[in-house]
C-alpha cells in the first residue's frame, strides 16, 4: 500500500508541474479572471487555475517559484507546480524578499514573520527589524524587545531601545545584547542579555540595489571650462558624467537659436535642437538625449543615432534607465541598454516592479501595465505581455 501511495504522490506532481522545467523562471500569467504561469516569452507553462494571484517571488539559481494567492479575505502561498507552501491565513497582506527566508506578514495594522512557511514571531507588533544574529527588534506601544532566529523573546518588549555590544561581540562564543531604558531621573539603565552566534547563508555579492545616480566633485577644470563654453556659446543650462572617470564629459548649452550640446573629446557642439534638450542616461555606452522638435519628444544618443522618432508627447526618465512614453494619454515604455524595441504606447498605466536576478550580469526587467479596459497584468522587458483578455 504504502508503494501504490507514494507512487499517486508522483503522478500528481508531474500532473501540477504540466510544462515546468528544472531552474525556469515562471510568470504569473491572467487570461480573464484565472491566472497560470508562463515563461518570459509568453509560454503557458501552468495552465490558468486560480483567481485572486496577487504577488510572486522568484530568485535564481533554482528559481523556486512562491506565488501569492488571495481569496475571501485569506492569503495561501504556492510553488510553480501548484503545491502549497502556506496554507490559508487569516491575513490582510505579506511582503516576501529576494534571497530571504523571511515573509512579512500583515493583519489589522500589525505585523509579524513566519520564516520557512512557518510562524516565527505572531501578527502583533507595530514595528519588527532584522537587526545583528538574524534577531529582530520588535516595537509594541512605544517599547521594544528582541526576538532570537529562533522565535525565542530574549528580550521582553519593556525597552527604549536595543542594540548589539559591539566591544564584546568581538570573537565572542556568545552574542550580546544591551539593552536600555530612562529612569524618572532622565538617567539611562542598561541590561545585558547574552544569545547564541547564528551563522547564516550570505546574499550573492554580485546582487544589491540598483545604482539611482552618482556623485561628483566639481573641480576648478571644469567650472573654468563651463565659463568659457558659456561666453562662447551660450549658458550651460546642464551637464553629463561619464561613468568611467566620475568627471564631466558633456555640457548642455542653451544658445540664441535654439539647445545644444558640446563634448568635452571633440571640443565643439554636436547634437542642435530648436526647442530642448535633457540628459536620459546611457545606452549601449553612448549618453543619450530628450531632445523635442515640433513640440514632440524623441531620443538621441550622442553620435546622432536615434532611438526613438519625434513621435510621442512626453518621455519621462526613470529609475534603472527605463523611459516612459506617452502620446495621446496612453503610456509605453523603453528600456536603455537592452536588445529589445520600444513598446508603443496602449496602457493606461505602467508600474515598475522589481527586476528578477536571472544571472550575475543580467536582471529581467518586470512591469505591472493597466489596459485599456482597467485590467492588470505583467510585462516583461522584451515588451511580451503575460495575460490575455
Amino acid at each position: 500500500m504504502k508503494k501504490i501511495y507514494l507512487l499517486f504522490l508522483l503522478s500528481i506532481t508531474t500532473v501540477f508541474s504540466q510544462n515546468a522545467k528544472k531552474n525556469e523562471l515562471l510568470l504569473p500569467y491572467r487570461d480573464g479572471n484565472l491566472w497560470g504561469l508562463c515563461d518570459t516569452l509568453g509560454k503557458v507553462k501552468v495552465k490558468p487555475f486560480t483567481t485572486g494571484m496577487v504577488d510572486f517571488m522568484t530568485t535564481p539559481p533554482n528559481f523556486k517559484g512562491k506565488y501569492v494567492i488571495k481569496k475571501n479575505g485569506k492569503i495561501s502561498i504556492i510553488d510553480q507546480h501548484k503545491r502549497v507552501l502556506l496554507a490559508e491565513m487569516n491575513l490582510d497582506s505579506v511582503k516576501m524578499y529576494p534571497f530571504s527566508k523571511d515573509i512579512y506578514v500583515y493583519k489589522n495594522n500589525k505585523i509579524g514573520v513566519i520564516r520557512n512557511f512557518k510562524m516565527l514571531i505572531p501578527v502583533q507588533y507595530d514595528e519588527i527589524s532584522l537587526t545583528s544574529n538574524q534577531s529582530y527588534v520588535v516595537e509594541k506601544g512605544g517599547k521594544q524587545g528582541l526576538i532570537n532566529s529562533k522565535g525565542k523573546q530574549l528580550i521582553p518588549v519593556a525597552y527604549t531601545t536595543i542594540h548589539e555590544s559591539w566591544g564584546e561581540n568581538e570573537n565572542s562564543k556568545k552574542f550580546h545584547w544591551v539593552a536600555e531604558n530612562e529612569n524618572n531621573d532622565g538617567e539611562e539603565n542598561e541590561v545585558g542579555f547574552t544569545d547564541s552566534v547564528v551563522l547564516v547563508d550570505e546574499t550573492p555579492e554580485w546582487y544589491g540595489p540598483p545604482v539611482i545616480g552618482m556623485k561628483i566633485q566639481i573641480t576648478e577644470e571644469e567650472e573654468n571650462r563651463s565659463k568659457s563654453i558659456g561666453e562662447k556659446y551660450g549658458e550651460v543650462v546642464s551637464f553629463s558624467i561619464n561613468r568611467n572617470s566620475a568627471t564631466i564629459d558633456m555640457y548642455i548649452v542653451k544658445m540664441n537659436d535654439g539647445y545644444g550640446v558640446y563634448s568635452v573629446d571633440q571640443d565643439k557642439i554636436i547634437l542642435k535642437s530648436d526647442e530642448s534638450i535633457e540628459v536620459c542616461g546611457m545606452n549601449n555606452g553612448y549618453t543619450t538625449f530628450l531632445m523635442k522638435k515640433n513640440s514632440q519628444m524623441g531620443l538621441i544618443d550622442e553620435t546622432g543615432k536615434v532611438l526613438l522618432d519625434y513621435e510621442y508627447d512626453t518621455i519621462e526618465k526613470e529609475w534603472m534607465g527605463i523611459c516612459m512614453l506617452k502620446k495621446d494619454n496612453k503610456k509605453g515604455m523603453f528600456v536603455l541598454n537592452s536588445i529589445y524595441k520600444p513598446v508603443k504606447p496602449k496602457y493606461k498605466e505602467i508600474k515598475i516592479l522589481e527586476a528578477i536576478p536571472v544571472s550575475e550580469s543580467w536582471q529581467f526587467g518586470l512591469f505591472e501595465v493597466t489596459t485599456q479596459a482597467g485590467k492588470k497584468g505583467l510585462l516583461g522587458e522584451n515588451g511580451v505581455e503575460y495575460f490575455k483578455n
